[in-house]
């Protein structure tokens, strides 16, 4: 259940990421998808994130597996990504994901945004977001 009530709101769980971002989107019909290790299954990860090259990767917190999630091997040679950590508790560097589609109408995907939350405190967030210029975008979509 997501706590509305202080600056930054709050989830119980990573299921609290998808009314987060259906809220920060302003789009109640996005479609929101988890992160999760295809290696172990886990879903906690560490972010390295380049908010100008609009660039993530991600690293299993149990398993160590790195992954660049969606298009961002296009451009990941250019970023200068850095690990985040939360930045209402200040210590922890773990979060839960999940990514968002709005659509575009043949089914396309025309904005992804990144949805997080803290795993020691349960801040939501989203570090990323953007524009898709491209189709088609299944390819992008199912590398998450």
């Amino acid at each position: 259940m997501i706590d509305t009530s202080k600056e930054y709101w709050t989830g119980d769980s990573a299921d609290d990421i998808d009314e987060y971002l259906k809220e920060y989107s302003e789009n109640s019909e996005i479609d929101v998808k988890p992160v999760i290790c295809h290696k172990c299954g886990n879903d906690s990860f560490q972010l390295r994130v380049d908010q100008d090259e609009e660039a993530i990767q991600i690293k299993c917190v149990k398993c160590n597996t790195k992954k660049i999630i969606l298009d961002c091997e296009e451009v990941w040679e250019d970023a200068q990504p850095r690990l985040r950590k939360c930045p209402i508790c200040k210590t922890s560097k773990e979060f839960n994901l999940k990514v968002g589609f709005i659509r575009r109408e043949n089914g396309n995907v025309k904005w992804v945004y990144i949805g997080n939350r803290c795993t020691n405190c349960g801040t939501l967030g989203s570090y990323l977001d953007w524009k898709i210029n491209y189709e088609p975008t299944e390819e992008m979509e199912n590398n998450i």
